[in-house]
Order: structure tokens, then sequence, then C-alpha cells
């Protein structure tokens, strides 16, 4: 029996990584939620905007409603941002063009994060 006969009777061709690969999203938001309440974003982020909902532990997960999705993550990203120390760091509105506001996230990360950690955070954001 060669290599696929047997791939193809276990039913794991399509899973080079094991099975566990497809609960890695998951998992990975649910991080990001527990990160987010480590830096109370409760009363931080949550009071910034009324519009603004709890993160839900699978919120990024599922693509539902991807508009809302971009803009909470934005907003997100943007209000990290501030509590790092840039306070003038202007908040993403939500009809902003998607690519101008990126390319502000992504140039500040680059010219304000080390490079390792920017190559990390630029690497997760396009799994988005």
């Amino acid at each position: 029996m060669d290599d696929n006969e047997e791939k193809e009777e276990h039913g794991h061709e399509d899973l080079p990584e094991g099975p566990g690969k497809l609960y890695e999203p998951y998992i990975k938001n649910e991080d990001i939620v527990d990160k987010l309440k480590l830096l109370n974003y409760e009363d931080g982020f949550l009071k910034m905007n009324p519009a603004f909902k709890p993160v839900q532990r699978h919120y990024f997960v599922y693509s539902k409603n991807v508009g809302e999705q971009f803009f909470m993550f934005t907003s997100l990203a943007a209000w990290l941002i501030r509590k790092g120390g840039n306070e003038s760091y202007e908040m993403p509105q939500e009809f902003d063009d998607p690519n101008a506001t990126i390319a502000a996230i992504m140039g500040h990360l680059r010219a304000n994060v080390s490079g390792t950690f920017s190559y990390f955070f630029a690497r997760e954001l396009s799994s988005f």
C-alpha cells in the first residue's frame, strides 16, 4: 500500500498537520479575547463608542458581518496603539477606506514596533 492509498483509507488527505489544526482559529480567538480582558478593554475600549459590543469568544472566526468585524478589528488595533503610548493616533471611522486604514495601522507598527514583532503581527493580520 502506498502513501496515497493509506491517506485515503484513513481520511486524512486534507489534514497534513492533523485534525486539531481545524480548531486553531477558535483557540487563537479565545486567546485574543482573554488578552483584551487583561488589558481591561471593557472599561477602556467599549466605553469609547456605544456601538462597540463585547467581543465574543469566536467573534473573528465566523464571517457573519465582515464589515462590522473589520471595523471592530481596526478599532481594537487603533485602541491598542493608543494604549501603547500614542494617544494622538486617530481612531478609524466605520466608512473609511479599508486599505488606507490597514496601511495606517501597519505603517505605525513598522515605525514603532521592533522588527520581529512587526513581522509576526503582519503575518497574523494577513490571516484574517
